[in-house]
C-alpha cells in the first residue's frame, strides 16, 4: 500500500476484487488471508502472543469491492472462528452493500475453529471443512459496485470469487483514509453484522476509507502497532486508549503517559502533520474507579459480567484506574498541542457516559450491543469528523505519508 492508493487489487481464479481495510496479505493454502498488523512485525509479539495473532487476523473493517453486471456474486472462503477460553463468541455475518445500502447478508460458515488459551500461550486449530461458498443472490440488474464487508470476529481466507457475470476489482473510492486504533470496543465483535462496527458506521457517515485497528484485548500501545500506522497511508488518525491497559494492569500511573507519548512519537515518524484525535475510554460501569486486573464472572443465566477486581488501596501506590486514565490522555494532548502538534482530545464519556446508562445498559457490563455501537459511531462522526468537530471532514486531504 502506498500514499497514492487505498487497498490493493487481488486477482483470484474467477475474477478480481479490490481489498481494503487490511495492512498485509498472508499466503495460505489455495488463497490469501488479510491481516491487520503487517507480518514482518509478528516476530515482536510477546511469547504468549496467540491472542494477539488471532485478533490481528480477524477481519474487522476489512472489505472487498467488485464491479459486476450479474444478479449473483459468490466468494469461496475458509472461515476460522476464534474461541478464546470458555468465553462465548458471537456469530458474525458477511454483508453485501450497493451505494451504502445492504442488499444481502450471509452467516459466516464454520470451516475451522481456532481454540486459544486465555493466557495466549497455546492455540489449536480444529478443521471441520476445507471451504465454503458464500453467495449473494438477487442483486440489482446492471452495472454496479458491490462492497462486501467481511465478518469482523472471524479469520477469513479468500480463495476465489465469481458469479453469473464477470467480476472485476472496483476502482478506488478517492475518499480520504482514516486509521483508527482501539480495544475490543473498537473491534466490535458482538454485533452480528460487520456494518455495525462503530468505526465502520462513522466512516460511512463521514465518507472515509477506514482501516480499523481495533484489537480486542490488545490495545497496549505496542511499538509495532505505532510503526504499522506510521507506514500506512492516512489522512486522519484516531486512537482510543486506556481500557485494555487498565484491565490487564499492564501499566500504572508512572508508565502510562510516557508510553503514550512514545507511541505517538513513532506514529509521527510517518505522519508528522496528519491530524490525530486521541480519545479516552467510554464508561465502564461499576469498574471505572477500581484498578485492574479485570475478571469475567459467568452468570447463572448464561451471560457474563466483565469487571475490574483490583485493590482500591493500590491506587495510592500507583495503580491506574480507567477514570484516572482519561485525565492522563487529556494531559498528553495538552502537552503536545502546546508544542504545536495537530492533535485533539475527545472525552470517551461523550461517546458513552453516565447519562447513557439507563437507555443503553451494557450486556456484559463492558461491551456495547449493536444499537449502542451504532450510536457511538454516529457520535464520533459528529464530534470528531463533523463540520463543527475536532477534525472537520471537509479539511481532509488525501493519503499523506512519509516513509519512516
Amino acid at each position: 500500500m502506498t500514499a497514492a492508493t487505498c487497498g490493493e487489487v487481488l486477482s483470484l481464479p474467477g475474477g478480481s476484487v479490490r481489498i481494503e481495510g487490511h495492512l498485509d496479505l498472508v499466503s495460505v493454502p489455495g488463497g490469501v488471508r488479510p491481516v491487520r498488523i503487517p507480518v514482518h512485525h509478528w516476530s515482536h509479539f510477546p511469547p504468549a502472543g496467540e491472542n494477539l495473532r488471532a485478533i490481528a487476523s480477524a477481519a474487522s473493517g476489512v472489505r472487498l469491492r467488485m464491479e459486476t453486471t450479474g444478479s449473483r456474486a459468490a466468494l469461496r472462503v475458509r472461515c476460522t472462528h476464534i474461541q478464546i477460553g470458555d468465553i462465548p463468541r458471537p456469530r458474525n455475518r458477511f454483508v453485501a452493500q450497493i451505494d451504502g445500502v445492504t442488499v444481502a447478508t450471509a452467516e459466516a460458515p464454520i470451516n475451522h475453529v481456532l481454540h486459544v488459551s486465555v493466557a495466549g500461550d497455546d492455540a489449536t486449530t480444529v478443521a471441520h471443512s476445507a471451504s465454503s461458498l458464500v453467495e449473494f443472490d438477487s442483486l440489482p440488474v446492471g452495472e454496479k459496485t458491490v462492497t462486501v464487508f467481511l465478518p469482523q470476529g472471524v479469520i477469513i481466507d479468500l480463495l476465489d470469487v465469481g458469479g453469473d457475470a464477470p467480476v472485476f476489482a472496483a476502482a478506488e473510492t478517492g475518499q480520504p483514509v482514516w486509521i483508527h486504533h482501539g480495544s475490543s470496543i473498537s473491534h466490535c465483535v458482538e454485533p452480528a453484522l460487520p456494518t455495525s462496527v462503530w468505526p465502520v458506521v462513522s466512516a460511512a457517515i463521514a465518507g472515509l476509507d477506514l482501516i480499523n485497528l481495533g484489537f480486542g484485548g490488545q490495545c497496549m500501545l505496542d511499538p509495532f502497532v505505532a510503526d504499522s500506522i506510521a507506514a500506512a497511508p492516512a489522512d486522519v488518525i484516531s486512537l482510543k486508549v486506556g481500557v485494555n491497559i487498565v484491565g490487564a494492569r499492564s501499566m500504572d500511573q508512572r508508565t502510562f503517559v510516557p508510553a503514550l507519548h512514545g507511541f505517538l512519537d513513532r506514529v509521527r515518524r510517518g505522519h508528522p502533520d496528519t491530524p490525530i484525535v486521541l480519545a479516552s475510554s467510554i464508561l465502564w460501569p461499576g469498574s471505572d474507579d477500581t484498578p485492574g486486573p479485570s475478571d469475567v464472572e459467568f452468570l447463572a443465566d448464561g451471560g457474563i459480567r466483565c469487571h475490574t477486581n483490583g485493590d482500591l488501596a493500590d491506587v495510592g501506590r500507583g495503580a491506574l484506574t480507567l477514570a484516572a486514565s482519561r485525565g492522563h490522555v487529556e494531559h498528553v494532548v495538552d502537552v503536545r498541542r502546546s508544542a504545536g502538534e495537530n492533535i485533539a482530545y475527545l472525552d470517551g464519556l461523550a461517546l458513552y457516559g453516565p447519562a447513557d446508562l439507563a437507555r443503553h445498559p451494557l450486556p456484559d457490563s463492558l461491551h456495547p450491543d449493536a444499537d449502542l455501537y451504532a450510536e457511538i459511531g454516529r457520535r464520533f462522526a459528529h464530534l470528531a469528523l463533523g463540520e463543527d468537530g475536532l477534525v472537520p471532514r471537509s479539511t481532509l486531504g488525501r493519503s499523506s505519508l512519509r516513509t519512516p
